[in-house]
């Protein structure tokens, strides 16, 4: 059961710092991150009754994970066109919030890479923008779910998020 109180130690100042992507059968770290973010959005739609009163509800939901990577050597530009026309897994650090490391795992994610070489720019950097495709039923993280060596979940102790486009784990 989720406890919702006031706790400064749930303020997260920084980010972790890692993003993994799963590629010609293994994980690959992208190196330092300057910026990332997740947006989960959902639209509204408004449904108008006969008698002329409406409502709003739920729309279409778009998530979107964008990551600017730091680091700007051969190995990182060519990356954009190996990523491309596919989908992969990707595992996300978001950093450490209340004395745990809360990270996101998306079982499936369309790159969408750009590429800012800006001179002089402090840094230059590579964008990495991520359409989130949702699963049929609510993301599960096991301890046969492929993640990154060292991140695995402890046996017995399944992580189902609340969504069908990803996973917090926490640990």
């Amino acid at each position: 059961m989720a406890t919702y109180a006031k706790n400064t130690k749930r303020i997260r100042l920084f980010g972790g710092n890692d993003l993994q992507i799963y590629f010609g059968a293994q994980w690959h770290p992208l190196g330092h991150i300057i910026t990332g973010t997740l947006e989960d959005k959902t639209d509204s739609q408004e449904i108008t009754f006969a008698d002329g009163n409406s409502i709003d509800i739920d729309g279409k939901r778009r998530v979107k994970l964008t990551v600017t990577l730091a680091q700007t050597s051969k190995d990182e530009l060519e990356l954009i066109d190996v990523l491309r026309d596919n989908v992969y897994p990707v595992y996300y650090n978001n950093g450490v919030v209340n004395g745990k490391k809360q990270t996101f795992y998306f079982p499936q994610v369309n790159i969408i890479p750009t590429m800012t070489l800006k001179s002089p720019d402090n840094p230059q950097n590579i964008v990495l923008e991520m359409s989130v495709q949702p699963m049929e039923s609510n993301v599960t993280v096991t301890t046969d779910t492929l993640v990154p060596a060292g991140e695995t979940v402890d046996s017995g102790s399944a992580v189902t998020s609340q969504n069908k486009f990803y996973a917090i784990i926490e640990r």
